[in-house]
């Protein structure tokens, strides 16, 4: 007997993982900044190399993708608790291949038209660009990505298909052998700090498959990364059925705290003093220690987030509103500021947090003007369609509140 979605339990509202999402979005417009102003490949660079900030991008990299894939992981758990597998099917559909198309023919095309320019591969207008080169299917070597691209929308791409292939497993865990496995799975892993390293045989065993950690966000021959974000999707897709899991995270907190540093300091060492590691030791050994610093700080964000994060306030509830549309439009509103910003002659410092800072006042002006009050946008970004209240309804309201 399968069971019905009223008697699927997935606990209340995680707060905490609000936060999480809400703040791990806003970290990637700080991340996606700092691009420019490191050595590694990005579709605009500023001349800047900064070694203090990437040695806090290298942290956040490890840990930052994963945290994302799990929170989406434990949305698409609660989802499946309240609907058919159908109407889900459709919803996933409506929220992530949509606005990707969307983006992919609109939003997208003017971080290649930009990279074109700054790269010599075009000089013409935008429109040119637009309507001549950017759909050809084409590559040109000097380009970071082909023509049409989805670059950073990669996520949703990924999420779309992981979605699609858990089908199988959301179905099994709605049912009532489901959910008798899964509360075997929940006492043996809330028990002691098993939580911080039974995870890790995963990334190990897909790094001893592969014999290496290298994520291209191609699709089409992404392995290892498919296997370390399928991962993370299905940890917190279980996760949430697992309440005492969360607690487990925050009793273990200080104790990931303790292995995440370490690991960091690790490094860090090895950035800062190239050519000093110790002899003998396979270039594998430190993708061992990324995986360390990968899951330790990833639960030591949900246990600290777990501890001090779960409650709400407006601010939640209107960050949580506005983070998708934020997350499309970001990186394109960083790379439109950014040409035109480190050709001012100003500091590596001055022109990051102009572009920083400058890209969240620019997604909130266009995300409260532009896309909320015009139905069909908000469907391309991933809002819910906008019911208009009816004259009549309208009336109401206006009777019952002069009363």
């Amino acid at each position: 007997m399968t069971m019905n979605q009223t008697q699927v339990k997935v606990g209340g509202r995680l707060y905490f993982l609000d936060w999480v999402r809400v703040l791990a979005f806003a970290l990637l417009i700080f991340y996606h900044t700092g691009m420019m102003f490191v050595d590694w490949s990005f579709h605009i660079e500023s001349g800047h190399n900064s070694l203090f900030l990437k040695s806090i991008m290298m942290l956040t990299s490890t840990w930052r993708l994963d945290v994302l894939f799990v929170v989406s992981g434990v949305a698409i758990s609660v989802m499946v608790s309240k609907m058919s597998l159908l109407y889900f099917t459709w919803q996933r559909v409506l929220k992530l291949l949509v606005p990707l198309l969307f983006a992919v023919a609109v939003v997208v095309a003017p971080q290649s038209y930009f990279e074109a320019l700054q790269k010599g591969v075009f000089d013409g207008t935008f429109w040119q660009f637009w309507t001549e080169h950017y759909f050809t299917f084409s590559w040109d070597d000097r380009m970071n990505a082909p023509f049409p691209t989805y670059n950073h929308l990669w996520y949703v791409l990924y999420l779309f298909w992981y979605t699609l292939l858990l089908l199988p497993l959301i179905a099994y865990i709605n049912c009532d052998s489901g959910v008798v496995f899964l509360a075997r799975c929940e006492r043996f892993l809330s028990k002691g700090a098993r939580i911080l390293w039974l995870p890790l045989l995963g990334y190990f065993s897909f790094l001893t498959v592969f014999g290496n950690d290298e994520i291209t966000h191609a699709f089409y021959n992404d392995w290892y990364g498919h296997c370390v974000y399928l991962f993370a999707v299905v940890l917190g897709l279980l996760f949430v059925r697992m309440p005492a899991i969360w607690l487990s995270f925050e009793r273990n907190r200080y104790l990931s705290l303790i292995v995440g540093l370490t690991g960091y300091l690790i490094l860090l060492a090895d950035l800062h003093l190239p050519g000093n590691r110790p002899v003998g030791l396979p270039e594998l050994s430190w993708a061992f220690v990324e995986s360390i610093v990968k899951w330790s700080w990833l639960s030591l964000v949900i246990g600290f987030a777990r501890h001090h994060l779960n409650f709400t306030n407006k601010g939640l509830q209107y960050c949580s509103g506005i983070v998708y549309p934020f997350f499309i439009l970001h990186q394109t509103v960083i790379i439109v500021i950014g040409f035109f910003v480190i050709g001012w002659g100003l500091s590596g410092v001055s022109e990051y947090w102009i572009i920083a800072l400058g890209t969240f006042a620019i997604c909130a002006l266009l995300t409260e003007v532009l896309i909320k009050p015009v139905n069909g946008l908000r469907l391309m970004f991933g809002l819910k369609w906008k019911k208009r209240k009816s004259p009549v309804s309208q009336q109401v309201v206006a009777v019952t509140t002069s009363q």
